[in-house]
């Protein structure tokens, strides 16, 4: 019972990662694929690089060398990639900026959670978390794709993705 509670953050960390790649598959219908990654890029250094500057700001400074020992020059790489992220936003719908705060989430999950599931049950739980998210995308159209209604043999893959992340923990 100990490790439900990470499980079900991985399985939200999952359902983030494919709003993610939901965002930048919409992004892609304005912008070409490198310059979508680009953009969700800069979102996620600006959020990791904040989450170091705060941490750096509560006293917790980063077990980095000069100069990124110090909360403050991930404030400056916060706002410089903050600053390229606008630059990169223009003509785009400002909601494809929480990019990446889903990828934020996820490399902190990835991070936290892995030493506590181990790599393979918190890959089963992304995974089972990204493709509910999928199906809802799918099933809504999200960001300009096709909709792809939900059937029961795509509900039979969901149960079957379930099943694994199942024994993958039982297994441990």
């Amino acid at each position: 019972m100990s490790t439900l509670v990470p499980m079900l953050i991985a399985v939200a960390v999952g359902l983030g990662s494919s709003a993610q790649i939901a965002l930048i598959g919409g992004m892609v219908r304005s912008r070409s694929a490198p310059e979508a990654t680009f953009t969700s890029m800069m979102a996620t250094l600006a959020g990791i690089a904040l989450v170091l500057a705060v941490r750096g700001a509560r006293g917790d400074a980063p077990q980095y060398f000069a100069p990124l020992d110090r909360g403050i020059a991930f404030f400056a790489v916060a706002v410089v990639a903050g600053v390229l992220l606008l630059l990169s936003m223009k003509g785009l719908h400002p909601g494809y900026a929480v990019t990446g705060v889903f990828a934020t989430a996820f490399l902190l999950g990835t991070a936290a959670l892995v030493p506590r599931l181990g790599v393979a049950l918190f890959f089963a739980a992304t995974t089972a978390g990204s493709l509910i998210g999928a199906l809802v995308f799918d099933q809504i159209g999200a960001f300009g794709a096709q909709a792809t209604p939900l059937n029961p043999l795509r509900l039979v893959g969901v149960i079957a993705v379930f099943g694994g992340v199942i024994l993958v923990r039982i297994a441990r």
